[in-house]
């Protein structure tokens, strides 16, 4: 891939806490990047999630454990502009100015169907859909939930079914599912494994086991600090 289609193409940004990242995120990613042909995907963790959630590791450890995760692909990509931007992470900030920095160019806005379906509790949702459009990533065997439903009575009516099955709002963002690999792996479970001592390989890249090993992250068990 040139770095001028890098620069140019269609731009994915897969936000979270990524406390810590592991194989999971990375395995569904990259499927939905080969299925939709993104030229690059930027992983971005958050500064402060806007919902309340348990984050053990600083933004600082979360970030550099994400650059190590994605360093030997030239397709992944690492955003700090959360981590640089002081307060609660809101995606609809995000997005305006991954607009700003990319004028004309395709976002697409990567996040798991739970997530997704929560969407109406977000920070100014109906706007999230003037910058970008979404990606679901479901399980396989997931029950199916419809888009068009969800969207068009929490969001806005005018949302309605279009080609290759997104469902779109007649300024063309919308959304659709895809069913990815999303292994059976969870960031707390990581964090109680690295607690007890005990192996993280195979749940994360070996790069992340060695920084989480070296700077003696999660240490401590949940609820102890």
């Amino acid at each position: 891939m040139t770095p001028e289609t890098l620069q140019r193409g269609r731009l994915g940004i897969f936000g979270g806490t990524f406390d810590p990242i592991h194989i999971g995120h990375l395995r569904a990613v990259m499927e939905v990047a080969e299925e939709l042909e993104l030229a690059q995907v930027l992983f971005m963790p958050c500064h402060q999630p806007p919902h309340p959630k348990d984050v053990r590791a600083s933004a600082a450890h979360r970030l550099e454990m994400v650059r190590r995760a994605v360093n030997d692909n030239p397709r992944f990509g690492v955003s700090d502009l959360e981590v640089r931007r002081p307060g609660k992470s809101y995606a609809v900030d995000s997005l305006e100015e991954f607009s700003r920095l990319h004028p004309g160019r395709p976002l697409y806005w990567l996040i798991g169907a739970d997530a997704f379906f929560a969407l109406h509790q977000w920070y100014q949702p109906r706007r999230l859909f003037d910058l970008a459009d979404f990606v679901v990533m479901t399980r396989p065997g997931s029950p199916g939930r419809d888009l068009r439903e969800y969207l068009s009575h929490y969001l806005d009516p005018a949302f309605a079914p279009a080609d290759n099955a997104w469902v779109r709002l007649p300024n063309g963002h919308g959304a659709k599912l895809l069913t990815t690999t999303l292994l059976d792996i969870s960031s707390t479970d990581i964090r109680r494994r690295a607690a007890q001592g005990r192996s993280l390989t195979y749940l994360v890249p070996p790069e992340v086991e060695d920084y989480i090993c070296e700077m003696k992250l999660y240490e401590t068990p949940e609820g102890e600090d």
